[in-house]
């Protein structure tokens, strides 16, 4: 097993999976919410109940991919055109999104209004009645994880640590901000990371129509 392809598959994960972390949503909000009476750890289970959410959503789509047959799916160029037709403009219009946000103030949700469980059902219940995570896993997701397949279970597994200890690591700072009173979540800090984020994106997109242009025309 290359374990240089496996780390690869890992940060690239990660680093994919920051806009999405970043973007203010049902999450975040509740996170932030939650930080205030349950403390710091309260983040770190949000994270937990997120998790278990991502894993059936990968385990769907490994299923999906055991039926179409990885091999002869990933090889038909059209299957990545596709992918790429829907994925690259969500891309882009997650980083416009993400430019916008970095022109405003941090979110700062107030505890009334927000869920009123704990940590793992929180972490739960804000993904799978979010329409943007669905989103996100039907246009970029089956790419991400059909690519970390080629490398077997322990392709998948990187692909997954990767793209949790995102989650982890910014939902942890926000409990952490949020629980000693520091204003970790605001200023030219979380601008520049937002903007930052704007940039992978733009880039992702761009390398995905490069690939699926260059698929398509030896097609």
């Amino acid at each position: 097993m290359d374990a240089v392809a496996l780390i690869g598959i890992a940060v690239g994960s990660f680093i994919l999976a920051l806009p999405g972390a970043l973007m203010p949503g049902p999450m975040f909000s509740a996170t932030v919410a939650g930080s205030h009476r349950g403390g710091f750890w309260f983040g770190p289970k949000v994270v937990v109940g997120h998790a278990a959410a991502e894993a059936a959503m990968v385990a769907l789509i490994l299923a999906a991919l055991a039926l179409a047959g990885l091999k002869s799916l990933m090889e038909s160029p059209w299957v990545l055109v596709g992918i790429t037709a829907v994925g690259a403009p969500t891309m882009i219009w997650m980083g416009v999104g993400l430019l916008r946000q970095s022109r405003r103030p941090a979110d700062t949700a107030d505890e009334e209004g927000t869920l009123r469980f704990g940590g793992v059902s929180t972490g739960l219940i804000t993904s799978v009645f979010n329409p943007y995570w669905y989103f996100w896993w039907v246009t970029q997701g089956p790419l991400l994880v059909a690519g970390a397949a080629e490398l077997g279970w322990a392709g998948v597994g990187a692909f997954f640590v990767g793209h949790i200890s995102t989650d982890l690591s910014w939902y942890s700072l926000t409990a952490l901000g949020v629980s000693s009173g520091r204003r970790l979540l605001t200023g030219k800090v979380y601008k520049a990371l937002l903007v930052g984020c704007a940039v992978i994106l733009f880039i992702a997109a761009a390398l995905f129509l490069a690939l699926a242009l260059e698929k398509a025309l030896d097609a």
